[in-house]
C-alpha cells in the first residue's frame, strides 16, 4: 500500500510523538536513501522503530522476516491499527504456521489486493513453495525487506538458522528491494557474515549504543579445592543471594540447570529450570510464571533466548564461561531493560571450559563425513533430495544439511524446496569430488579455529584484570575510555598507570603468519585482532613494532 509523502522525522513524530535517536536516524536515513543497511543496536534501543519509520517513509509493503511467532505477534501489536497522524490506520498482518486456514487465506487476499503496509513472516515460510509463490505474486510493491534477529544468518551464532540462508534467493525473486538487517549482537566477523549471506550491496553498517551503563559487570571465581559441580553451584547460589531478583541464571548443561534450581529452592527462592530437555508445555509454564512474577529465578540454558522481554530482570548470572562474547552480551542484555540498576555476574571455574569446547567440537564434520556426502551427490548424477542423500551416504541428517548448505554457499550446488524434501542440484562445472572435499575440509578447519578463538576471547574476558566494559565493547568494535567505575576490576583494583583509551575498532592489519585482520582494540599492553583465517587473537602491543603485525 502506498504511504503518504512524509519525511522520516514527520513519520516518527506521528507514530511515536518523539524524535529518533542519532543511531536510529542514521539507519532510517540510509534506508530511505535506498542503501542496504545493517543496524547493530542493543535490545531496548528501538530497532523496530527503524523499520516502521523507514517503511512508511518509503511507501509500499514492508516485509519483515521474524524468527518466532511470539515475536511476530508482539511486533504486530506494536503497530497494527496505530493512527498514522491524520492519515488512515496502519495495516499490518502476519503469516505463520499457527494460523487457521481462513486466517491465512484472509492475509493472502489482503496481500494480493495491496492492502498491507507491513507483513510479518517467518523465514521457513519462504522455503514453502506455495507460500513463497503467493508472497511473490502479491508483493510486487515491496519497498523494504527487513531481516530481524539477523545474527541468525551467521554460522558463528549459537542459534544459527539454516532457513535464513535462503533469504537471499527470496530477495532476488522480489525484485531486490532495499534490505534492512537488524540485530542486538554482532561482532565485526558476524557483521561481515550477515551482509555477505544476505547479498547486501555496499551496505551502511551502523554499530552504536552498545554500552549499557546501568548493568554492573563482575566475575566471581569458584573455590578450586571443591569438586567442579559443587564449586559452581555454591558460588552461583552465593551470587544470587547477594543480588536482587528477578534473576536469570545461565547454565551450560541440562543437569546443571536442574541441580542449581534444586539448590536455590533450598534457600527459599521460587525457582524453576528451563532447557530443551523439558516438554514444550513445561517450558511455556516456566516462562509464564517468570513473566508474571511467580518465580524469582529461572535457571536456563541458552534455550531461554529470543523473545525474552521482561524489563525488570535485576540480575543475570552465568554458571561458567559461555561459548562466545556474542552469546554473553546478548544474554546479559536481558537485565535492566527498564533502565534501573542491574548486575551481570560471571561465575568462572576454568574446568567448565571443556563444556563449550566440547560443544564446538561437535560442529566438526570430519573428512570421512564430507567424502561420503560429496560422493553421494556425485553418484546421484543430477538432482537428488536431501532425504535420499542421508540414506545413500549413511550420514546423520544434520551433517548432510550442513554439507549441502556449505556447497550452496560455495556456489557448487543450488537448493530448492524445504526440510529434508529439499532438492540438491549440482552445477555443471562441479569440481572433482576429491577437490570439492578438500575445499570443505579447509572450510571446516577454519570454522574450528574461529570457534576456538571465540571461546578463548570469552575466557580471557573472564580472567581480565582490565576494565570489563572497555573489554566487552572492544569486542564489538566500539571504543570506550576506561575506567567505567561500574565493574569489579575498576572498583577493586586500580592500574598502576593509566592506559591509553582504546582506539576505534576495524583498523586493517596484516600478520606475518595469519594474514589479513582487523584490529578491534589497542592499549599500552595488548591488542585484540580478528583474523579471517584463525579468528580472535589477543596479542602483545609490541607485535606492532616488531614487524610481525603491521597496519595495511
Amino acid at each position: 500500500m502506498s504511504g503518504p509523502s512524509l519525511t522520516p522525522a514527520a513519520v516518527a513524530s506521528a507514530l511515536f510523538d518523539f524524535s529518533l535517536r542519532p543511531s536510529q536516524n542514521q539507519a532510517v536515513g540510509a534506508v530511505v536513501a535506498g542503501r542496504d543497511t545493517l543496524a547493530v543496536l542493543p535490545t531496548g534501543s528501538g530497532k523496530s522503530a527503524i523499520y516502521q519509520v523507514a517503511g512508511l517513509s518509503l511507501g509500499g509493503l514492508t516485509l519483515v522476516i521474524s524468527p518466532l511467532i511470539a515475536l511476530q505477534r508482539d511486533q504486530i501489536r506494536s503497530i497494527a491499527g496505530r493512527p498514522y497522524g491524520a492519515q488512515r490506520p496502519i495495516e499490518a498482518e502476519l503469516l505463520n504456521s499457527s494460523q487457521r486456514a481462513h486466517e491465512r487465506q484472509d492475509t493472502l487476499t489482503r496481500l494480493a489486493r495491496g492492502d498491507l503496509d507491513f507483513l510479518f513472516i517467518g523465514p521457513e515460510q519462504l522455503t514453502n513453495p506455495e507460500t513463497r509463490d503467493a508472497v511473490r505474486a502479491g508483493a510486487r510493491d515491496v519497498g523494504l525487506f527487513v531481516v530481524d534477529e539477523a545474527h541468525l544468518v551467521s554460522e558463528w551464532g549459537q542459534e544459527f538458522r539454516p532457513e535464513y540462508l535462503r533469504l537471499v534467493d527470496a530477495i532476488a525473486e522480489l525484485g531486490r528491494p532495499t534490505i534492512l538487517a537488524l540485530t542486538a549482537t554482532a561482532s565485526p566477523p558476524v557483521q561481515a557474515d550477515i551482509t555477505r549471506r544476505l547479498g547486501m550491496q555496499s551496505p551502511e553498517v551502523i554499530v552504536a549504543d552498545f554500552d549499557r551503563p546501568n548493568i554492573s559487570l563482575a566475575m566471581r571465581q569458584t573455590q578450586p579445592s571443591k569438586p567442579e559441580a559443587r564449586a559452581v553451584d555454591d558460588r552461583c547460589v552465593d551470587v544470587v543471594i547477594q543480588q536482587e531478583t528477578p534473576a536469570l541464571v545461565y547454565a551450560l548443561t541440562h543437569a546443571r540447570c536442574e541441580s542449581l534450581a534444586d539448590r536455590l529452592r533450598l534457600d527459599d527462592f521460587r525457582t524453576a529450570p528451563y532447557h530443551a530437555g523439558l516438554a514444550a508445555g513445561a517450558r511455556a509454564d516456566v516462562q509464564d510464571r517468570f513473566f508474571s512474577g511467580r518465580l524469582d529465578v529461572v535457571v536456563a540454558t541458552s534455550a531461554f533466548g529470543l523473545g525474552i522481554d521482561k524489563p525488570d530482570i535485576r540480575t543475570v548470572v552465568h554458571a561458567g564461561v559461555p561459548s562466545s562474547i556474542d552469546d554473553y552480551y546478548q544474554e546479559i542484555g536481558r537485565a535492566g531493560r527498564d533502565g534501573e540498576p542491574a548486575a551481570a555476574v560471571l561465575v568462572h571455574d576454568p574446568r567448565t571450559i571443556r563444556i563449550p569446547r566440547s560443544l564446538a567440537a561437535r560442529t566438526h564434520l570430519g573428512e570421512e563425513t564430507l567424502h561420503r556426502v560429496v560422493d553421494a551427490i556425485e553418484n546421484a548424477g543430477g538432482k537428488v533430495a536431501v532425504a535420499d542423500l542421508v540414506e545413500s551416504s549413511e550420514v546423520h541428517a544434520h551433517a548432510v544439511d550442513r554439507v549441502v548448505n556449505e556447497l550452496s554457499e560455495l556456489g557448487f550446488v543450488s537448493l530448492a524446496g524445504s526440510g529434508h524434501q529439499r532438492v540438491v542440484e549440482p552445477e555443471q562445472d562441479l569440481p572433482r569430488p576429491v577437490d570439492l572435499t578438500d575445499q570443505l575440509v579447509a572450510l571446516d578447519q577454519r570454522r574450528q579455529a574461529v570457534l576456538s578463538s571465540r571461546l578463548n576471547a570469552a575466557r580471557e574476558y573472564a580472567e581480565s584484570t582490565r576494565c570489563r566494559r572497555a573489554e566487552l565493547l572492544a569486542y564489538f568494535g566500539e571504543s570506550y575510555a576506561p575506567p567505567c567505575e561500574n565493574c569489579d576490576n575498576d572498583q577493586f583494583s586500580k592500574p598502576a598507570a593509566p592506559s591509553r583509551p582504546a582506539v576505534t575498532g576495524g583498523i586493517p592489519v596484516r600478520h606475518r603468519l595469519w594474514g589479513e585482520g582487523q584490529m578491534l582494540s589497542r592499549d599500552d599492553h595488548e591488542l585484540l585482532v580478528y583474523f579471517d583465517s584463525v579468528g580472535y587473537k589477543h596479542l602483545t602491543a609490541s607485535t606492532l613494532s616488531s614487524g610481525i603485525l603491521h597496519r595495511r
